[in-house]
């Protein structure tokens, strides 16, 4: 997904910086962000990030003394906060329905504010080989997870939710949709020479994508499976 290039960054004469650290440190993570998605974690040095913000490398290395300091910033202070703000919200009470479209609404509304994070989620977190998965996998909120899953679950036993689901893959498959979706969105609008659907639109889709799946089987339904199985027992 195509990324804005961040302004250079100046000091407006005789009105210096309330923290010159601070913003500076802003910048670098910001550009950071960017270039990963652009081009990937391992392609990105800090010559590079200094060139994008018009700095010197000295001035990277003064706020992060190697790359893994880098890298744990944007994940620290970038996707974490991302995360956070998208499943915080989510109770045991809460309709499976429900779950799911306040989890693509918010994660949409971040993406369209960090248009970044799908590209670099694509290249780096869902990949086996990607730099940030083994960072991201420790700060995914299982508990969270499994709420979702123990409510499909309910939904399956009482024949409310189709019970061909796998519970645990239903809330990676919607993670799945939004960014595939939001990071090959304008490769396929070109492919099929028509226009990028809004956001709304996206949300549409995908919530209706989901729902329908999650209405009950018209076949006969299998036993459980293991996985609903262990949600079952979950506290």
């Amino acid at each position: 997904m195509a990324t804005k290039r961040l302004p250079r960054h100046k000091e407006r004469p005789g009105r210096p910086l309330a923290n010159p650290d601070r913003d500076t440190r802003v910048l670098l993570i910001d550009a950071a962000a960017q270039l990963f998605a652009e081009q990937g974690v391992a392609a990105t040095s800090f010559s590079i990030i200094a060139r994008r913000v018009g700095l010197t490398p000295a001035m990277v290395h003064y706020h992060f003394h190697n790359r893994n300091q880098l890298i744990d910033a944007v994940v620290e202070e970038r996707l974490v906060p991302l995360i956070t703000y998208v499943w915080d919200p989510v109770k045991p009470d809460d309709s499976p329905a429900d779950t799911l479209r306040g989890v693509v609404h918010r994660l949409l509304e971040q993406v369209q504010r960090a248009p970044w994070v799908p590209s670099t989620w694509m290249r780096e977190i869902f990949t086996e080989d990607g730099l940030l998965r083994a960072r991201m996998l420790r700060r995914l909120p299982i508990d969270k997870v499994r709420i979702v899953g123990q409510a499909i679950v309910r939904g399956q036993v009482s024949g409310s939710v189709n019970r061909e689901l796998n519970p645990l893959l239903v809330v990676f498959s919607t993670l799945g949709l939004v960014m595939l979706h939001m990071a090959t969105l304008r490769a396929w609008s070109d492919i099929i020479q028509r226009p990028m659907p809004d956001g709304k639109g996206v949300k549409r889709h995908i919530t209706g994508l989901l729902l329908h799946g999650l209405s009950p089987s018209p076949k006969p339904s299998r036993q459980p499976t293991r996985a609903s199985k262990s949600l079952r027992r979950q506290p």
